[in-house]
């Protein structure tokens, strides 16, 4: 009974609606903003509409000058309201009737208002359609050289209902027809030119600091340079082009790329530039605002790296090397005391004055704290295990050794003269003090 009940319910309500809309019973009028070239009705044109479904996302409208009604997308309508308001609210899109886009590069933003630092709402692909609304007046976007960019910003609305700014540098206009064809404008080819093709890829790319390479190649990981977060970001997900080095973050928004010669493209409306050395290799150069020009190489990286895990790898290694310190009570010299490493990156030293001030300063305490900062080449590594880096409380200089480590004590070699690149110790000194320690 309660079903049947439903059921007259429901067709009560499909005659309403029904009975509403044969008799013409409107909601108001709307101006429709994109072509419906099957039922041969172009933007800009004002139709009566009949209903709103927000659970299907639609309106009833009515053909002109017929009795056919059908749906169409909400996005595709402005907000119904009185034939008189709409008149008026239809001159606002006349200047660019019947004119779309498209999109000439990967990656353009749409951003909420014309400025080019403003929120991006949309990010447009290469050969995408977007329709022109009308002018805005926006902030002057401006090349890495200080110079304005060609273009006017225009209020754009894609095939998915989104609506926003576009700088038009990067847009090609064209003119359709009643059925939808392009019957006149600015055209781009379909098939990309090899030089297309390599930006694209570059912009996809995940970028790295040159370093990563060296670091990997000679399997020296410097905990000092490699961070997870380092890089350069193109910001073809975000609109936001970035440098994150050490000591370095540059960033800015951007309103598209342009070609200023072969392999060279500015980020429009930020200081950057890149130039397209190859697939693999981008230099990105950065003038900031005292003029003073920053320019980075990034390079990709082959192979199935994992960055983060490289270094927690590395800090493991480390924290293993000097494990095997930590676990000898004490190691002593006849002539420089007795070293202790009490843990946790720590040690206490006493009786080692024969080693200052040559390679112990003299404001040093005899205790302080112990790392692996330095890596050493593999040239060194016939001789030692590696390098340690002691900061003794009280002295603002740190003090270096390779050292080797055996079942019989430790040996130091005094490191202050060795040949440090890149934080790796490449050669050792003319004339070294050995420090000899027993177990």
């Amino acid at each position: 009974m309660k079903f049947t009940r439903r059921i007259f319910i429901l067709i009560a309500i499909f005659f309403l609606v029904f009975s509403m809309v044969s008799c013409q019973r409107s909601i108001g009028y709307s101006i429709l903003l994109w072509d419906v070239p099957e039922k041969n009705l172009q933007d800009g044109q004002i139709v009566k509409v009949y209903f709103k479904s927000n659970i299907s996302q639609v309106y009833v409208i009515s053909l002109p000058d017929t009795n056919e009604n059908f749906e169409i997308p909400l996005w595709q309508l402005t907000v119904p309201q009185s034939k008189k308001k709409t008149e008026i609210a239809a001159q606002k899109y006349r200047d660019f009737q019947h004119q779309y886009a498209h999109i000439k590069i990967d990656g353009l933003p749409v951003r909420a208002e014309a400025v080019n630092t403003s929120k991006q709402v949309y990010r447009l692909h290469k050969n995408e359609v977007v329709k022109i609304l009308y002018k805005g007046q926006g902030q002057d976007v401006i090349m890495a050289d200080g110079s304005k960019l060609d273009g006017e910003w225009l209020c754009v609305l894609t095939d998915g209902g989104t609506e926003g700014w576009c700088f038009s540098h990067n847009l090609a206009l064209f003119t359709t027809g009643a059925g939808g064809e392009i019957v006149s404008g600015e055209t781009i080819e379909n098939e990309e030119d090899e030089s297309d093709a390599i930006l694209n890829q570059v912009l996809q790319a995940k970028w790295y600091p040159e370093s990563y390479a060296r670091m990997l190649s000679e399997n020296l990981i410097d905990l000092e340079s490699m961070k997870t977060g380092y890089g350069f970001d193109t910001g073809t997900e975000s609109g936001k082009v970035s440098i994150n080095m050490k000591d370095r973050f540059r960033s800015a928004n951007y309103g598209g790329i342009t070609k200023v010669r072969e392999k060279v493209y500015d980020f429009t409306g930020t200081p950057f530039q890149m130039i397209i050395n190859s697939a693999d290799e981008i230099i990105v150069n950065y003038t900031g605002t005292e003029n003073k020009p920053e320019a980075y190489t990034f390079v990709t990286i082959s192979g199935d790296y994992d960055i983060a895990a490289l270094i927690q790898s590395e800090q493991n290694r480390r924290a293993s090397e000097m494990q095997k310190l930590y676990n000898v009570d004490s190691f002593k010299s006849a002539n420089y005391g007795t070293l202790t490493f009490t843990g946790l990156n720590s040690f206490s030293w006493s009786g080692f004055s024969l080693a200052v001030p040559n390679i112990i300063p003299r404001e040093a305490r005899g205790h302080g704290s112990v790392s692996i900062k330095y890596l050493i080449s593999e040239n060194l590594k016939n001789n030692f295990d590696g390098m340690l880096t002691f900061n003794f409380d009280g002295s603002k200089s740190e003090v270096n050794f390779f050292y080797k480590f055996s079942n019989n004590g430790l040996l130091l070699e005094d490191a202050s003269e060795a040949t440090v690149r890149n934080n790796v110790a490449i050669s050792r000194g003319k004339n070294p003090t050995d420090l000899v320690f027993k177990r």
